[in-house]
């Protein structure tokens, strides 16, 4: 029987200085842009971004770190209803939600 492709996943958490949801890029920054979100295509991959959101909340730079599933080639865009919201703000305010991409420059 044929193994199933591995789910594409990214790294998510919230600053702790201002609780704003944030997603680790593949520039090691973290950036409030899901859009910006290193993907991980591997198992291995996954962990490794497991292991480096444990040790930015030893460091206390994030809290509710989480690797969480993204849709598959729809870029980073997150796959179940919850982490949606998170990056894309509230659903009773639209005139506060925020964009899934940084700016055009």
């Amino acid at each position: 029987m044929a193994q199933a492709k591995p789910q594409n996943k990214i790294l998510t958490a919230n600053r702790l200085r201002n609780g704003e949801t944030v997603y680790y890029t593949a520039a090691g920054e973290w950036s409030p842009y899901v859009s910006e979100a290193r993907i991980a295509t591997t198992a291995e991959d996954a962990d490794a971004l497991a292991k480096i959101g444990a040790a930015a909340y030893a460091a206390n730079t994030v809290i509710d770190v989480a690797v969480i599933d993204v849709n598959p080639g729809a870029g980073a865009k997150p796959s179940h209803i919850r982490e949606v919201i998170r990056a894309t703000g509230p659903t009773v305010r639209v005139d506060l939600n925020k964009s899934v991409a940084p700016p055009q420059r």
